[in-house]
């Protein structure tokens, strides 16, 4: 009985990631493509040709290099700081399918990029079930975390940073295996996805340095601990295997590539300014208070408060905590058990991803779409709180009832919101930015919006068999959109290079630009083209239109 009732409980946790799936199936084709998708193409077939002749795959190194000679229109030289492990299948799928079609192509990576994100999501769902008590909070926190709008958008077109938060729960989820069983399976789980987490971003770096700080804590709590010495050392050695291994990037000049990989984050391309709550800055010199304030205001109000009063739980059982060690009123461990020892790992790596976030000198662009990984911690904290709501503190039935109830407009909420702002749930605002703020940031920096624009223009004029003329009035490359057009919209079409701009009779602003425009008229063509279209989503300006004055 006890087996048949466990294969009923997992069926329905498989249930539940079905829908998940089948609602990305349901909707991967609505999404625009943002413009970093070209570069993580053209680098996943370079390392797919360089993988194909190191092993000497010559016939399908041929195929691969056909592929590549179409993913000419980015000129950045070097791109061997990203990790492979989203691109570099990608890459071998297109080339194994035969996918020709540019705009199949990358509506496949949406597929796949969703897919990635359920991973990690069923991962996060496991590492919760385990830390947390009930069936209800995995399912509750699984939730949250895919309708957080912009993670939500992102799981479809985000080849990066979504890609690293999936490895980032999974690495975690492993951590946590290893605390609890400290077996050399669950070492070499934890080192791989590691590994898997830093070549995708740099931020893994902080796995195996939190990791080796709470070995230390450890050992200074308790002196037994001395036996596992032999696992942190084995944890770092093969994530440094694993990192080489899996990364062909380190396959030569190991020392020297890892030295710029770790260095490179302060040379990484990008723009060369931002637009910031009404101001223009550098993209390493922007206010310190840049990445608090973009996730006040667009992370959902209802996590916001959840994630604050978990926070402050941990907070408050951390300082008593240290408080008894302090006065010996307890020995000195850090922890008791197992899940406090988990907990004060989160709230370790997090307080120092915040300190890094506001005080390095990060090049930040496009929101915070570095640090969306936060997301994890957010939620983390979110389902700490409820936690210990529901099995800690003894309530009135009818605050119990009242918090089914806020929980209940939570889920509710974000799903309308992602419904009001679908396809661009990747550029949400909160209740906390008012109209006027919402002028004050960037929105569309990866120009989402430009297809949809394009092929409405060619339906509006489905009837005329004139070539309309269209422009740029922003930093955008339009011409990445254009390639993925059907044939008879191109027709339509005819792209307008910035030098002859005035050529043009409508132009297509996303409004993300590289210079000052405060300062700067490079973008100021009013004398010949006036503003005729907003297109809005919540009071937020996402593209405009300007027609040539008659």
């Amino acid at each position: 009985m006890a087996y048949i009732h466990k294969f009923f409980v997992n069926s329905y946790d498989y249930l539940f990631f079905l829908i998940l799936f089948l609602i990305g199936i349901y909707f991967y084709k609505d999404f625009g493509f943002n413009i970093d998708e070209s570069f993580q193409r053209k680098s996943g077939l370079y390392w797919l040709k360089y993988v194909s002749d190191f092993f000497q795959a010559n016939d399908f190194s041929i195929l691969v290099e056909k592929k590549l000679e179409t993913a000419d229109d980015f000129t950045i030289p070097w791109f061997g700081d990203y990790g492979i492990i989203f691109d570099l299948p990608a890459a071998f799928f297109e080339v194994y399918l035969n996918i020709n079609d540019p705009l199949k192509i990358y509506e496949f990576r949406h597929l796949l990029n969703y897919t990635y994100f359920i991973i990690g999501v069923f991962f996060f769902y496991k590492l919760i079930k385990k830390r947390f008590s009930g069936n209800f909070l995995p399912v509750l926190a699984s939730l949250m975390l895919v309708l957080t709008p912009r993670v939500f958008g992102d799981s479809f077109h985000n080849n990066k940073d979504i890609i690293f938060l999936t490895f980032f729960i999974i690495s975690i989820y492993y951590y946590f295996e290893s605390i609890d069983k400290n077996s050399l399976k669950n070492i070499l789980f934890l080192s791989l996805f590691s590994a898997i987490a830093t070549s995708t971003r740099i931020f893994g770096i902080i796995l195996p340095l939190g990791i080796s700080f709470i070995f230390v804590l450890s050992l200074i709590s308790n002196k037994s601990e001395f036996k596992n010495t032999k696992f942190i050392f084995l944890y770092l050695f093969f994530f440094l295997l694993f990192l080489i291994l899996h990364w062909p990037f380190l396959w030569e000049n190991t020392f020297n590539n890892l030295y710029d990989f770790l260095t490179h984050y302060k040379s990484s391309f990008g723009p060369s300014i931002v637009f910031f709550n009404g101001n223009f800055y550098k993209p390493d010199l922007v206010p310190n208070y840049y990445l608090a304030l973009w996730i006040l205001i667009t992370t959902p109000i209802q996590n916001l408060i959840l994630f604050f009063l978990g926070l402050s739980v941990l907070f408050s059982k951390t300082l008593k905590k240290l408080d008894e060690i302090n006065s010996k009123r307890d020995r000195n461990d850090f922890w008791h058990n197992n899940s406090e020892k988990k907990d004060f790992f989160i709230l370790f790596i997090f307080l120092i991803l915040i300190f890094v976030g506001s005080f390095f000198e990060i090049k930040y662009y496009n929101s915070w779409r570095f640090f969306y990984f936060l997301n994890f911690f957010i939620v983390y904290f979110s389902v700490l709180f409820l936690e210990f709501y529901l099995n800690e503190t003894k309530f009135k039935k009818s605050i119990n009832y009242s918090i089914s109830i806020f929980l209940f407009l939570m889920i509710t909420l974000n799903i309308f919101k992602i419904f009001q702002y679908h396809p661009y749930q990747s550029l949400y605002f909160n209740l906390l930015a008012s109209k006027e703020m919402k002028k004050k940031f960037e929105v569309d920096f990866m120009g989402l919006s430009s297809i949809s624009f394009l092929r409405n223009l060619a339906l509006e004029n489905e009837n005329s068999d004139k070539e309309i003329k269209v422009g740029v009035k922003s930093w955008y490359p339009m011409w990445r959109t254009y390639s993925l057009l059907d044939k008879n919209t191109k027709k339509k079409i005819k792209l307008i290079p910035n030098d002859k701009i005035y050529e043009a009779e409508i132009l297509y602003s996303n409004r993300i630009y590289d210079v000052n425009i405060f300062k700067s008229k490079k973008y100021d063509f009013d004398n010949k083209f006036r503003k005729t279209r907003e297109f809005k989503i919540d009071e937020m300006i996402i593209y405009e239109v300007f027609e040539r004055k008659k």
